[in-house]
């Protein structure tokens, strides 16, 4: 007898949540530590194609019951937030079966011993796309809709850190990596990791400083080879004042990122780093490094003006299995959480400021931001983004555009899209704007595109979605909103969607 296989939200709530809530309430009474918010959502969908085929178009009526909570500490052993609702939802008019979808997005420290041994979670859970060329939806979307294409993903790290002192002349940071990803009714995408780092460091650094670092990860497919690397180096860190900060580093690398055999490739690696900050409202940094299977870089820079946030990205490197953007960036709420870092740095402030801007905009927290899909096997990621904000006293206007090609390293070595193509290239372009009507109402519109492309040119995809949305309070913890959108999407099944919906939260 087949044992079923495990569900994301078994594996991530009862700890997360738990530990969160249990922590919450123990600092409950602290004055910046933050507090537990439940809520209560209710929403209904009337669309003219559920299942997004336009020979068979399906309309139906979608209500969705969604009860969740939110917790944010920033003090005490535990800080950090977490977002969790557990949405019911029930098809009228179609045969469609009810279902239950999860969403969370947990980040947590917990210092077990002060400054000195310390632990951080990260856990998600959200839909993923399974194929890149297959049937799209954006985040404007519901995610209610029948799209096959998606799939619930959940993902848990943990990540322990010992730092100490090596008789007063050099720091010491030993870390631990384990993570684990679920992946709801496919076996692409399931897999294991773990691994750790050592980082010693000189202590009183001065205008030029050293440090020296070890790596090891195996990852681990629960369909597949698994991988494996490592790598010893050691480098120099020159601050010639506060502003600038070079470091160069060399050493040995082994990996097996390129082998179906197993056998390892070991060779020289090497790179240099810079950061540039000249005023607090503006940083350049980049890096390179060299590596035998393709060599890597970042490139990034921030600038904030008055009502204004400028952001540019350009990074390349290695991922092991399901591939997306880089930095961890998987729902609306983690892309403006990112964004507005530099705007709001307390990260309770900042969380009240994310919702708010995405309730203003009409998008939901847990939609997937990030352009990605199920994978298995070594690629090589090669992601640009662009992003650009402008607040005005009533109104806010919100632009980005992304790319991304994905790359497959070796032969026979990936499952998904990656075993058929060589590369995946996908494009994203949204703006979004907002206009506050009165202190309690807002209207908002966005406009977004997604351009897929794999080897054949029979199999590249484009979706266009068009949302207006209006928002209002109507009490201090009630807010409703009011929408309609517009989808089209060409592709190996080609739709049109039209829907109209309204939803009702409720906090307590």
């Amino acid at each position: 007898m087949t044992r079923p296989r495990p569900e994301p939200r078994h594996l991530f709530l009862a700890l997360a949540v738990f530990v969160m809530a249990a922590h919450a309430q123990q600092g409950e009474g602290a004055s910046s530590g933050g507090g537990i918010q439940p809520r209560l959502g209710v929403a209904v969908t009337v669309t003219d194609n559920l299942r997004l085929n336009d020979r068979e178009k399906d309309g139906a009526v979608i209500a969705t019951l969604s009860p969740g909570i939110s917790i944010v500490r920033n003090s005490g052993t535990l800080r950090g937030s977490l977002d969790y609702s557990l949405n019911g939802i029930t098809y009228f008019k179609t045969s469609y079966g009810t279902r239950v979808q999860n969403a969370l997005s947990a980040n947590g420290r917990a210092e077990l011993i002060p400054r000195t041994l310390s632990v951080d979670v990260q856990a998600s859970i959200g839909q993923q796309n399974a194929s890149a060329l297959g049937l799209q939806a954006t985040p404007t979307q519901d995610s209610a809709l029948a799209n096959p294409n998606q799939h619930e993903t959940g993902t848990l790290t943990v990540s322990p850190l010992l730092h100490g002192q090596l008789g007063g002349l050099a720091s010491l940071d030993l870390r631990g990596n384990f993570s684990m990803t679920e992946v709801r009714e496919s076996a692409i995408g399931d897999s294991r990791s773990r691994g750790g780092s050592l980082r010693i460091a000189q202590l009183s650094a001065g205008v030029l400083s050293w440090f020296a670092q070890a790596n090891t990860q195996e990852y681990s497919p629960k369909s597949g080879l698994s991988n494996r690397n490592s790598s010893a180096t050691a480098g120099l860190n020159y601050r010639p004042n506060p502003d600038w900060l070079v470091s160069v580093n060399a050493g040995q690398e082994r990996n097996d990122y390129e082998s179906r055999t197993g056998a390892d490739q070991s060779g020289f690696t090497g790179g240099v780093t810079a950061e540039w900050t000249p005023t607090p409202r503006t940083r350049v940094n980049g890096n390179w490094q060299r590596h035998n299977y393709g060599n890597s870089h970042g490139l990034n820079f921030e600038h904030r003006m008055r009502n204004s946030v400028w952001s540019l990205s350009d990074t390349s490197n290695v991922t092991l299995g399901n591939t997306g953007s880089l930095g961890g960036v998987r729902t609306n709420y983690d892309l403006y959480f990112l964004l507005f870092a530099s705007l709001e740095p307390d990260p309770v402030k900042r969380d009240a400021l994310v919702r708010a801007t995405l309730l203003s905009l009409g998008l939901p927290l847990d939609a997937p931001a990030a352009l990605g899909f199920l994978s298995t096997g070594p690629s090589h990621l090669h992601y640009q983004t662009m992003t650009f904000l402008l607040q005005g006293l009533r109104s806010s206007v919100t632009a980005m555009i992304s790319r991304s090609v994905t790359t497959r390293l070796g032969s026979g070595l990936n499952q998904g899209d990656l075993a058929s193509n060589s590369l995946i290239e996908q494009r994203s372009y949204s703006l979004s704007g907002s206009y506050q009507l009165s202190p309690v109402s807002g209207l908002s519109l966005s406009v977004s595109r997604q351009e897929t492309s794999g080897d054949v040119k029979s199999q590249r995809t484009q979706l266009t979605s068009l949302l207006a949305n209006w928002n209002s309070r109507l009490g201090s913890r009630i807010s409703m909103q009011l929408g309609a959108r517009h989808s089209r999407f060409e592709g190996p099944t080609p739709y049109s969607e039209n829907a109209v919906y309204a939803s009702l939260t409720q906090q307590f």
